[in-house]
């Protein structure tokens, strides 16, 4: 799959320079089948986070969204669907205003790109909507809760409101009444106490306000899917944290004895990290020598050794499986298991030239037909160095944590 882009400014190409480093990342590590043991690992410290999210925000205000999407009357989920959408639209511009001439803000804003055609056309409005993006930490954190669609949700509660008796309705000054909580509304959507605008607001800050950030940290903190992670221990405690991943071992070296655990889950997934990695690396070597590109294949080789020379505790076959069955319970496509387990064998032996057959028959039951290792049509494909796992924390955990501490 080729990805172009047409002429942007700097800023803008930076930002696309990085999702297009994240696609190959992504692609790299999907190769070998890796992607299901990073996931469990970002899962279980980490529950509610995607490297599709980018700010805090929308956290707080789409709940609130959602919630006043429900004092509408609607003739079909679809019509649910058109509110949700312009909505969006209209907080994305309001974000975008927010934000002012800081372009580096702008990134994190999901759909800017695509806000002018969207104003005079909400169907080219992006398909990763923050609906899509935000949902599942939405759900995780207990914003929305049950399993039902959100629009379906919205639809039901709505006909609800419009079927009850006047007393059973919100009061004059907006504020929820008892017979009203009872009406189901507040029990699947909890929404933020900040106020919003989403018919005619123009202006939204990307900051949390100190009521966003409590909300948010109150809802990570308390529910019950994500109460007992490393995120909710990091927001209740104050954690000091780094935004490089791979900085928090040093920096978390001396934390209280309740801590342990999480200290553990860090150090298991950099254990996998590594692992994952230098077998990736190895690939890529494979392809280098396929090419005829032996400085290239010298220098990822030399890259190896310096890895397994900085973590020879990581590499022996008792630590991998130690690795493994810490993580094993939540994996549930085991053949990755054992692949990590031979390559572990090969690569304690050095024996490379059995490493790389291994890599070669993992691609192909991975991606049968689409295998690009000694694949005549893949020679020559420019592809970048592999980067070591940071379970989603380089991406958007360190940004959610960090921006729930400087709220005001």
């Amino acid at each position: 799959m080729q990805i172009g882009f047409i002429n942007f400014s700097q800023e803008e190409l930076a930002r696309k320079n990085k999702v297009l480093q994240m696609v190959r990342d992504q692609t790299a590590i999907d190769e070998l089948g890796f992607g299901r043991i990073r996931d469990a690992f970002a899962n279980m410290m980490f529950p509610g986070m995607s490297t599709l999210q980018r700010r805090a925000k929308y956290f707080a205000v789409m709940p609130s969204l959602y919630y006043q999407a429900t004092k509408k009357h609607y003739n079909s989920v679809r019509d649910v669907r058109a509110q949700i959408v312009k909505w969006e639209i209209r907080l994305t511009d309001m974000l975008v205003n927010g934000a002012g001439n800081d372009e580096n803000k702008k990134t994190g804003i999901t759909g800017r790109s695509m806000l002018t055609a969207a104003k005079n056309d909400p169907s080219k409005f992006v398909k990763y909507d923050p609906t899509y993006i935000y949902m599942n930490g939405l759900r995780t954190f207990g914003m929305i809760k049950g399993d039902i669609d959100i629009y379906h949700l919205i639809f039901d509660r709505s006909k609800q409101v419009y079927q009850q008796k006047t007393k059973y309705k919100a009061s004059e000054e907006g504020e929820m009444s008892d017979s009203e909580d009872k009406s189901g509304l507040i029990q699947f959507i909890a929404p933020c106490e900040e106020v919003y605008d989403f018919d005619n607001g123009t202006m939204l800050p990307l900051e949390l306000t100190k009521k966003e950030a409590d909300y948010i940290k109150g809802h990570i903190v308390n529910s019950i899917k994500s109460m007992d992670s490393m995120l909710a221990y990091i927001l209740r405690n104050n954690v000091a944290v780094f935004p490089e991943y791979d900085s928090l071992g040093r920096i978390w070296h001396d934390m209280p004895e309740d801590f342990s655990e999480y200290m553990k889950q860090y150090r298991m997934g950099q254990r996998f990290s590594h692992l994952a990695y230098v077998v990736q690396l190895r690939f890529n070597h494979i392809m280098a020598m396929f090419d005829k590109q032996k400085d290239e294949a010298d220098k990822l080789q030399a890259r190896i050794e310096e890895v397994l020379e900085q973590y020879p505790s990581d590499f022996t076959c008792q630590a991998i499986d130690d690795m493994l069955l810490y993580i094993h319970s939540r994996v549930t496509e085991h053949t990755v298991i054992t692949f990590c387990n031979e390559s572990v064998k090969l690569i304690e032996k050095r024996d490379w030239k059995q490493l790389d057959k291994l890599i070669v028959s993992r691609e192909k039951a991975v991606k049968p037909g689409r295998n690009k290792l000694r694949n005549p049509k893949y020679k020559g494909e420019e592809r970048g160095w592999p980067s070591m796992l940071s379970f989603r924390w380089n991406e958007i955990v360190y940004q959610v944590i960090n921006e729930i501490k400087e709220a005001k």
